[in-house]
């Protein structure tokens, strides 16, 4: 079979390029919202994608496994994806409650859970690469309405055009949610992850990525200045505090 991919933007112009990536299943649907039926395929979906990135890790795709340290003023609450109870409990390889004495940061509590992480250019780069040695044509278009689809030359079209299917098929349950991030300099041995209440901390080669905001509904583009001190100065105040925080 032929296949052509069709894209607005190709890397490295691309939000992926600047997104922090690692393999979890988040802010996928509404629990409330959801059938029985689509949770059954979500956790199917969950550990096919999780055995197939398990295959992929390695420089070549940019793929290695790091931990997490998911922190907390309260206990975690338990039911969520990233819990012991969770269903796919089981593809969460360490996860564990840390004593006060396993970690240095200065929250009391603190769980650690090993994932992978991806970086995004050689990620994406490895896969355009080997999907066009295997046959595959990319070519850049823009689609601005039905009729742009309806006029392509193939008889079978998937539609993998994430948010722009809000406009391009006129679906109103659509919605965005705004992620911006700072990015400070390559530290090469910083080799683990960070998830402090409203913000994390991700490694990758070419910068660390510090986050975050979760503005649902917002298009604007323009980063928040206001997000941008308050993401950079929550971040230096738990580093700081690791310096004089008690270890039992």
């Amino acid at each position: 079979m032929e296949v052509t991919i069709y894209a607005k933007d190709l890397p490295p112009g691309t939000t992926s390029n600047i997104a922090g990536a690692q393999w979890f299943p988040v802010n996928v649907f509404q629990r409330d919202q959801a059938a029985p039926s689509f949770l059954s395929q979500f956790v199917e979906a969950a550990r096919f994608s999780y055995r197939r990135f398990q295959l992929m890790v390695g420089d070549y795709y940019g793929i290695r496994w790091l931990p997490n340290y998911q922190m907390s003023d309260e206990p975690f609450a338990e039911g969520g994806l990233l819990s012991k109870q969770s269903p796919i409990a089981d593809l969460l390889p360490e996860l564990r409650e840390l004593s006060p004495k396993e970690h240095p940061f200065p929250f009391p509590y603190v769980r650690q859970v090993d994932t992978m992480f991806v970086q995004p250019a050689v990620y994406l780069e490895s896969m355009l690469r080997e999907f066009r040695l295997a046959g595959g044509a990319v070519l850049v278009k823009e689609m601005r309405g039905m009729e742009d689809v309806l006029a392509l030359p193939q008889s079978v079209i998937v539609n993998c055009t994430g948010l722009g299917a809000k406009a391009l098929f006129n679906d109103p349950e659509l919605v965005p949610i705004k992620g911006q991030l700072t990015i400070l300099l390559p530290q090469p041995e910083v080799d683990y992850a960070t998830l402090p209440p409203d913000l994390y901390m991700f490694p990758r080669s070419d910068g660390i990525l510090l986050g975050g905001t979760h503005e649902r509904g917002i298009w604007d583009l323009q980063p928040n200045r206001e997000a941008e001190a308050r993401i950079v100065d929550a971040h230096a105040g738990i580093f700081r505090d690791m310096r004089s925080w008690p270890v039992a």
